[in-house]
């Protein structure tokens, strides 16, 4: 909010009336004893009502995604204990505690985790910055992030603790606590990842369909430190993707020092860019995506890539529309949307009748080039463009050329019209 604190504001996603009934049914199954403790005596609901909750209210962009959450059953609980849950008493809870938590002091955090890729120790870092974190790729860390063996061994799920003889990713913030601190360091080396895996990217002729094509995997765990302090054991963190069979191939240090400095010119441009979030949105399911040894799976996010790329927010538009604007280059568009077409079925029929394909896997490339172009394209070209709505008014031209000049035509008529009340230019 301009010239004041950011506030907390109502959504549009929650019609009052149900926002009034969702308080009044926890405010009826709760029980709040003499030194404040609550609890809800054969009331199972709880979790849902208060979760359902989180689409009743509007944080500051300041509060991080995982901050927000907390801040719900925070509030909800503060305002049972002084009384009565309604708007005002909710609202005011929320505020508070959202005014309490932004003005906490900014602090050191960082973290480490394992790339598959190989460093040997004469080789520079390559350095990267994003979203307030600073990002290196090093053959090398710190002496304290060192986990011990005695650590390591009470690490689980995975069995694999480290993978030795890989390089590091190494990334630094500052924050106001560690959920904010993983929240920007996830984000951002996401991100990293997400637009080197992509520009790495080659089309797979063969032998991929039950192998990731990401070419930078993400280790078995991630380590966290405030300060110089670790986490360990209170934030432990791990990739439920990691498979050792996977880690087989390595990319060299030159591969990515080659492309490193394109890679910054895309960070560059893409924080700034009035596409950011579909841009982002695309770029993580592409990740995803890659990063995933099932071809189905692969497939799902590669689509959903698309639609986040030409489907607006919260537009609901048809397949056949997503595929029109998807093939706007195309002149004709048949055989492109032929295979956009094939591929929106397989995906449909796996997604709402559970039937799965493998014979698709150069569709699927096809797919993911498609996205890679579009992508690529507007981030290093599309920052003048006033928002998403506005590339996509683009796309739904026609693709004909004397259709747009009819087009065009036709508004240069109607701008005569409104200002003159005639179409004619003499």
């Amino acid at each position: 909010m301009a010239g004041g604190k950011p506030k907390v504001l109502f959504s549009k996603f929650i019609d009052p009336s149900l926002r009034h009934r969702l308080f009044k049914t926890i405010q009826d199954s709760s029980t709040v004893s003499a030194n404040g403790q609550i609890s809800w005596p054969g009331f199972r609901g709880i979790d849902q009502y208060v979760s359902t909750l989180g689409d009743a209210f509007v944080f500051p962009e300041e509060i991080s995604h995982h901050e927000a959450p907390s801040i719900i059953w925070r509030g909800i609980l503060d305002a049972l204990k002084s009384g009565k849950l309604t708007d005002s008493s909710v609202l005011e809870a929320f505020q508070r505690i959202t005014d309490s938590t932004l003005s906490e002091p900014l602090r050191d955090f960082s973290m480490w985790l394992r790339l598959s890729y190989t460093h040997p120790i004469s080789s520079p870092d390559i350095l990267f910055w994003y979203g307030g974190v600073f990002i290196r790729l090093s053959a090398r860390i710190p002496s304290y992030m060192n986990i011990s063996e005695q650590e390591l061994s009470r690490l689980s799920p995975i069995e694999t603790k480290d993978t030795p003889n890989f390089g590091y990713l190494v990334a630094r913030t500052k924050a106001r606590n560690k959920t904010e601190a993983a929240d920007k360091i996830f984000g951002s080396t996401e991100i990293l990842r997400s637009v080197y895996n992509l520009a790495l990217k080659q089309w797979n002729i063969i032998g991929s369909e039950q192998k990731p094509e990401a070419a930078l995997l993400m280790g078995p765990y991630q380590f966290y430190f405030q300060g110089r302090k670790s986490l360990l054991p209170e934030s432990m963190w791990f990739n439920p993707s990691f498979r050792d069979e996977h880690w087989g191939a390595k990319i060299n240090i030159g591969k990515l020092s080659k492309h490193a400095p394109a890679i910054r010119k895309a960070l560059a441009k893409l924080e700034p860019h009035p596409l950011k979030d579909p841009l982002s949105a695309a770029l993580l399911m592409m990740n995803d995506g890659m990063e995933s040894a099932d071809m189905t799976h692969r497939t799902l996010r590669y689509w959903t890539a698309l639609e986040r790329l030409f489907q607006a927010g919260d537009e609901r538009i048809s397949y056949d529309k997503i595929i029109r604007r998807a093939t706007y280059l195309e002149n004709p568009p048949d055989i492109s949307r032929a295979k956009f077409a094939r591929l929106m079925r397989i995906r449909n029929q796996y997604v709402h009748m559970g039937k799965s394909e493998d014979r698709h896997h150069q569709l699927t490339q096809y797919l993911a080039e498609e996205i890679r172009s579009h992508i690529f394209y507007l981030v290093f070209n599309g920052d003048d463009f006033a928002d998403h709505g506005e590339f996509l008014e683009m796309t739904d031209l026609p693709s004909n050329t004397e259709a747009l000049q009819r087009r065009r035509r036709a508004i240069d008529r109607r701008e005569r019209m409104i200002e003159k009340r005639r179409h004619r230019p003499d």
